[in-house]
């Protein structure tokens, strides 16, 4: 955080002006931005290799023993109490948008959660962690939560979903851990970059998030808007439940448990929409950018105000 405490730079305006501008441009360019679509898996892999690298294994194993019932507990909230909290809630109201945000909701969280919790100060170790706890259980959480709450069979390869997210986890952990024992030299380059490296791998994600479902936008505002309420409300939630689901640890560990439980994978929701073939959950998917990104400003400032120490 540049300039004075609690008070945005220019490092900031650089960030958000990122964050929000290439999925803006991702909808005034739609065609490219479906050409960039098909590579968002392989940014997500380089994204969790980032946060990889800034770890050492042997923090990640302290967290993990150090939290061990706290991150057990984020993962139930993640996978399991949320998602059936909010399906039930909308299904009184808009049932149409019952299942895409029951499925929105079981997203695990996601790859870029470390680096947004960077930002803010948080513990990276509990976060790194969550991520991969809960994407290595959502392929057998989610089909579960949608047979049992909303009665129908996701229809898909589990196999296939369970490899695909192996892959997604274990290719960029396996590549770190080369890094680190082979080419010390290369990670303290690396390390040195993240945070440009970082958002520019994000700003590829962003970018070809949208543009697939402009078309779909652009003829149903009416529902565009209610979703949009509807994840504004979802993200409060969340980011409540996560901070106050970790009482009376500090602002590190308070703003880990917050961050794994807002900044959810939901670029994963809105691959698995389009096999569904369900375009409201790609919607909600790719409108859940948006106040998640507002997050990391309101965070980001509150840090520096409560005076949190920077991993930076």
């Amino acid at each position: 955080m540049n300039g004075r405490k609690g008070v945005m730079g220019s490092r900031d305006y650089i960030l958000i002006t990122i964050l929000y501008g290439t999925l803006l441009l991702g909808i005034i360019f739609p065609e490219a931005s479906q050409v960039m679509a098909p590579t968002i898996k392989y940014f997500m892999m380089l994204l969790l290799f980032l946060s990889f690298i800034r770890i050492a294994p042997g923090d990640v194993w302290q967290s993990l023993r150090a939290t061990a019932s706290a991150i057990a507990l984020g993962g139930v909230v993640r996978l399991v109490l949320v998602p059936v909290m909010v399906y039930y809630v909308i299904d009184a109201v808009f049932p149409w948008l019952a299942l895409p945000l029951l499925l929105l909701a079981g997203m695990p969280t996601g790859v870029a959660a470390p680096f947004f919790v960077s930002l803010c100060r948080g513990n990276i170790s509990f976060t790194l962690v969550m991520a991969i706890v809960t994407s290595l259980l959502v392929p057998f959480t989610l089909p579960v939560m949608v047979d049992i709450v909303h009665g129908m069979e996701l229809e898909y390869d589990l196999l296939s979903l369970g490899l695909f997210l192996a892959m997604i986890i274990f290719v960029p952990l396996i590549a770190s851990a080369v890094v680190r024992g082979v080419f010390p030299r290369l990670l303290d380059r690396l390390n040195g970059g993240i945070y440009p490296l970082s958002l520019v791998v994000i700003a590829a994600v962003n970018f070809g998030a949208l543009g697939r479902y402009v078309p779909y936008l652009r003829a149903n505002l009416d529902q565009l808007i209610i979703a949009l309420i509807t994840v504004l409300l979802l993200v409060v939630v969340m980011v409540s439940i996560g901070w106050w689901t970790m009482p009376g640890k500090g602002w590190e560990n308070r703003m880990a448990s917050a961050g794994s439980q807002l900044w959810i994978n939901n670029v994963m929701l809105i691959a698995l929409a389009v096999h569904l073939d369900n375009p409201i959950a790609a919607i909600l998917g790719a409108l859940y950018f948006v106040p998640s990104y507002g997050m990391v400003f309101f965070f980001s400032v509150r840090a520096s105000r409560a005076g949190a120490p920077s991993e930076a």
